[in-house]
């Protein structure tokens, strides 16, 4: 595959660099391979194996019996800055990724990704499922290290940003190795399949180690899942909504038992690390209140723990780690810095995370002493103390307003402190009682914000024009200052990378009421066009375009309000 990052590659290979002296079992066909699960928006009490009395998730239960259970593992309040970090091994907040749309779901192509630094060491990789870190040029997943591609558009399937006849997780269109195609099946089934024929296949090769990221978009709304899943939760009385929820979990737990028992048909079980871990908490779409949540307080979206604790299973082969629970707060950054370290792949990248290798087989090892930091809500640059939290040993504190776009001031602000070893459910304020703990927790935040980023904020801008992709399809899912749904607008942010003639064409998936005006904004152009009650779309055949950056928004007005266009697709034609 073309590397579309020449600096980045340079940076890689003199970032990662293999020990000379490594035993020979890290360097020949022993190599572990490496999966990593990830699901969406499966919380701390939603699986078996934490408590859960009516949920089944005996496929994932007999892997945290023979791994090693992270207690007390967090995520961010949300799904991209997770992900983002996952792929890093850096806060999300360095990166730039402080949201889930808007352009600020983004990973800077200058990064160097988990997917990177396999490849260099001579692993296949392949990606199966939810991305949520750039549709588009420089930052789809084959543009950030991963050889095979199956996923979805945004962060989620049945969307305005996905393709109009392919909103179900039923049969749905995915993004199969760069191109939309239409599948049938459910696609956490599909995702699985092609992970499993991806595995296969590096299997029977010439020895040639693989990393798999399989990233379930479930159990995220909508709640979409095949009777045979749901059914047993509907037969002992829970709700409609909880039932779908559970089957859904349960339909990844069958998909993680196909993974595992493939590797155990393939024979490469015992060389094999697998991580499960989930993006965020409980969802904070689910309004039924038969849903069991561990006592834990809050939910996605939240800096409560329920918000941002995950589970997280660790199975490694050989002696690398010795089965049990561990208690050692942990966090999603950890990840990739403990897989490098596993591989005794060294690195002179700035991560954030530190490798759990020591607790993985040590069960009575301490992780260094640490600050742990979270925040979320929305817009495009962050704001001090808004929906934040501090994690330092068993003290976290807390300020819990201005989540999403909830108002926020330092008026509204509000400080909590907790003692998790004695109160884990966050019921109990001992704020007043530790003011000097609030002191020092405030001030480790303000230092961690004014040192975690050092340049702007300005999200990654979409290339257009360049061989790697060509043509470009925009959605909703990457404006910036807009929202997802009709009667909002936003604009994008482009860099064009070779000037020359393109055409334009702007589509709608509904026939409007009458004829209407099209204006089309590029840079400080502005270009009129109608759309008629019988179309569909608006064109620009040809227009000339120079090289570097480009604003562009395109809207047709509505009952007085701005629309933008679902998708705008450009198109680089031949000089």
């Amino acid at each position: 595959m073309q590397r579309i990052n020449p600096s980045a590659a340079v940076a890689l290979s003199a970032a990662l660099v293999l020990a000379s002296c490594l035993p020979s079992a890290a360097l020949g066909d022993d190599r572990p391979n490496v999966i990593v699960i990830m699901t969406d928006d499966q919380g701390y009490g939603d699986v078996g194996y934490n408590g859960n009395p009516v949920l089944k998730t005996p496929r994932i239960d007999a892997m945290a019996a023979s791994g090693v259970v992270f207690d007390q593992f967090y995520a961010q309040p949300v799904c991209s800055p997770t992900r983002a970090a996952l792929m890093t091994g850096r806060h999300a907040m360095r990166l730039g990724v402080l949201d889930t749309q808007s352009g600020n779901a983004i990973l800077p192509s200058e990064e160097i990704t988990l997917a990177e630094a396999l490849r260099e060491q001579g692993y296949a990789t392949g990606l199966f499922g939810k991305w949520h870190l750039g549709d588009n040029a420089p930052a789809r997943p084959q543009d950030q290290g991963f050889d095979r591609v199956l996923t979805h558009i945004g962060g989620m399937i049945g969307m305005p940003y996905n393709p109009p006849q392919g909103r179900s997780y039923f049969d749905p269109i995915l993004i199969d190795d760069g191109t939309d195609r239409d599948f049938d099946g459910y696609a956490p089934d599909l995702f699985a399949d092609a992970a499993i024929d991806f595995i296969t296949r590096s299997a029977q090769s010439d020895g040639e180690p693989f990393f798999a990221f399989i990233s379930f978009n479930t159990p995220h709304h909508p709640l979409t899942v095949g009777d045979s899943f749901a059914d047993p939760y509907r037969e002992i009385g829970l709700s409609e909504e909880t039932a779908r929820y559970y089957g859904m979990i349960s339909n990844i737990d069958h998909n993680v038992g196909r993974v595992l028992d493939t590797l155990a048909e393939l024979g490469i079980d015992d060389r094999t690390m697998i991580i499960f871990v989930g993006d965020n908490g409980t969802s904070s779409l689910h309004k039924q209140e038969d849903l069991w949540e561990s006592g834990l307080r809050g939910r996605k979206t939240f800096v409560y723990e329920n918000g941002i604790r995950v589970p997280m299973i660790i199975r490694a082969p050989g002696s690398i780690a010795r089965p049990g629970t561990r208690t050692e707060p942990g966090i999603v950054e950890d990840v990739m810095p403990t897989i490098l370290d596993i591989l005794d792949v060294r690195t002179e990248a700035e991560l954030d995370g530190i490798s759990l290798l020591p607790v993985l087989a040590n069960p009575q090892a301490k992780l260094p002493a640490r600050d742990l930091f979270f925040q979320f809500h929305r817009g495009s640059v962050p704001v001090p103390y808004r929906n934040i939290a501090v994690r330092r040993g068993d003290y976290k504190l807390v300020q819990p307003v201005g989540r999403g776009v909830e108002p926020f001031s330092e008026e509204t602000a509000r400080f909590e402190l907790y003692n998790l070893a004695e109160d884990p459910n966050e019921t109990r304020d001992i704020a007043a009682d530790r003011p000097e703990i609030v002191a020092a927790l405030t001030t480790a935040y303000e230092d961690w914000l004014s040192r975690t980023r050092t340049g702007s904020y300005e999200p990654q801008r979409t290339w257009i024009g360049d061989t790697v992709q060509n043509p470009v399809t925009l959605s909703r899912q990457d404006w910036i200052d807009g929202g997802l749904i009709d009667g909002e607008n936003g604009h994008y942010d482009l860099t064009v990378r070779a000037a020359g003639r393109y055409r334009m064409t702007f589509r709608w998936s509904e026939l409007l009421d009458a004829p209407h005006d099209v204006t089309i904004r590029l840079g400080d152009r502005t270009i009129q066009r109608q759309i008629l009650q019988s179309e569909l779309e608006a064109r620009i055949e040809a227009i000339d375009l120079s090289e570097g950056p480009l604003r562009l928004e395109a809207w047709v007005v509505i009952d007085g309000e701005k629309n933008g266009f679902e998708f705008i697709e450009i198109e680089k034609l031949d000089d």
